[in-house]
């Protein structure tokens, strides 16, 4: 369960460690492109197994495979990664996006024959939801011609919506942080949907509004995205894995 104090400290971690990546990839002159979400989103799915892995006791209880911990531990190893594939991709070629997804996805595949299929049916809930808010995402941008950073943005959180609403409505779980805690208990599950709308969407239009800088503007997004993604694959794979 989080505390209000460990909330708090989690927001620090978050904080720091965005402001230090991003002056991190402004001084390395990194681009932040569609090719820079796919290998930060499989680096996302790594933390994700291995935060599950330590809910299903395969790895020990830690700080570092929990957060903040975790958030620290997976930074620390991320901006070596980094510096690898800008080497790589000056003396062989190779693009750094390319490097980013290649040493995610090795590691994420060791995981694969440790895993437990407890509950399919769940997890093809949470992405047959997924999907279909995708969808209609897909229908209203149409109309809104959001670009794909601000739309993935607001997509990630409704992923972890409904990650956390299957979970709590159909399997018996319950919510661990301070204020969705209070909403689900007053307004039931669905509150998270709400919740999610109501503070996403300000901040995605505040970022496009007031970023003048459009790296800037396209890491922030960048941000909220895997700061949304990363809870929604780690409750997806705990209600897969059945932990």
């Amino acid at each position: 369960m989080y505390t209000v104090e460990k909330t708090f400290l989690l927001g620090v971690v978050l904080v720091s460690l965005t402001l230090f990546v991003y002056f991190f990839f402004r001084k390395m002159k990194l681009k932040v492109d569609k090719n820079l979400i796919l290998g930060l989103s499989l680096w996302v799915l790594l933390a994700a197994f291995v935060r599950v892995f330590e809910d299903a006791k395969i790895y020990p209880n830690s700080f570092f495979t929990t957060s903040p911990g975790i958030i620290i531990l997976f930074a620390a190893i991320f901006i070596p990664v980094v510096l690898v594939g800008i080497w790589i991709e000056k003396k062989k070629k190779i693009e750094l996006w390319k490097t980013l997804v290649v040493t995610a996805i090795i590691p994420t595949a060791f995981h694969i024959p440790y895993m437990k299929y407890v509950n399919i049916s769940g997890a093809l809930i949470i992405l047959f939801l997924a999907v279909s808010i995708a969808g209609i995402m897909a229908i209203l941008n149409k109309f809104l011609k959001v670009d794909v950073f601000s739309y993935l943005a607001f997509w990630a959180h409704m992923f972890d919506a409904s990650a956390t609403f299957t979970a709590l409505t159909f399997y018996g779980y319950s919510e661990q942080h301070v204020l969705p805690t209070f909403l689900i208990n007053v307004f039931g599950p669905f509150a998270m949907f709400a919740l999610k709308i109501v503070f996403v969407i300000p901040v995605v239009y505040a970022i496009n509004k007031y970023s003048d800088d459009e790296e800037l503007r396209r890491f922030l997004l960048l941000a909220v995205f895997a700061i949304g993604l990363a809870p929604a694959l780690r409750d997806t794979l705990r209600l897969l894995m059945g932990v």
